[in-house]
């Protein structure tokens, strides 16, 4: 019994680990076994640890990740989901943080970012479920000079509405201009959109939800 108690717990942290998976390209990690690299199953992020100096690795100094922090400041503790923030070898734990607006190839493939539209935006941050990207994820940008919110918006809309989803998808889409000068993305399940959603409206009364809708490709 014990045997097959451990056997089906495998399993379950097995379907776990790959729940996560997208139709869009993610970048992948390897780990190191007894001197041999192998692919893992799941993108891990590379979570901020503490220098010697005491400095973190990852960033969140932007005003996109600002904005991210004074929403997700105001989640009560069962409000809360493992999460992480920012550059996927750079990231924060448990927080937004910085994106690396150089690599495009993550700006496109992770947050679904038009390429076309990658001069829009000057800089950004994201905030991602830890075990699902599925099931939370999101990221401001600022926008640049002159970037239309509405016009970056419906194309990013129908970038993540046309992605090819392998293994499961996001219920929810949600586009917001939060002040004029930064566009919000989160595509995410039901329930956590709309407390997300609760959340930002009770940050900035002045955002303006340009998209809330169904994931339907």
């Amino acid at each position: 019994m014990t045997k097959i108690l451990s056997f089906l717990m495998i399993i379950l942290l097995t379907g776990m680990m790959l729940s996560g998976c997208r139709g869009n390209t993610q970048p992948t990690e390897s780990s190191s076994t007894g001197g041999t690299t192998l692919p893992s199953t799941q993108t891990t992020p590379t979570q901020t640890t503490q220098s010697t100096e005491g400095t973190p690795a990852g960033t969140a100094t932007t005003q996109s990740a600002q904005i991210l922090n004074s929403i997700w400041q105001t989640y009560g503790e069962n409000e809360r989901f493992a999460a992480y923030g920012g550059a996927i070898e750079n990231s924060v734990t448990d927080a937004p943080g910085d994106l690396d607006m150089q690599n495009t190839e993550e700006l496109t493939t992770r947050y679904l970012l038009p390429e076309s539209s990658l001069q829009e935006v000057t800089e950004g941050a994201s905030l991602v479920h830890m075990m699902n990207s599925n099931i939370f994820t999101g990221v401001v940008f600022k926008l640049s000079e002159d970037a239309s919110a509405e016009d970056l918006a419906k194309d990013w809309r129908d970038a993540i509405q046309g992605n090819q989803w392998i293994c499961g998808m996001p219920d929810r889409l949600l586009l917001a201009d939060v002040d004029g000068q930064h566009l919000l993305m989160v595509f995410a399940s039901k329930d956590i959109l709309t407390t997300f959603q609760d959340k930002l409206t009770g940050q900035y009364p002045q955002a303006r939800i340009l998209y809330n809708e169904a994931v339907v490709s």
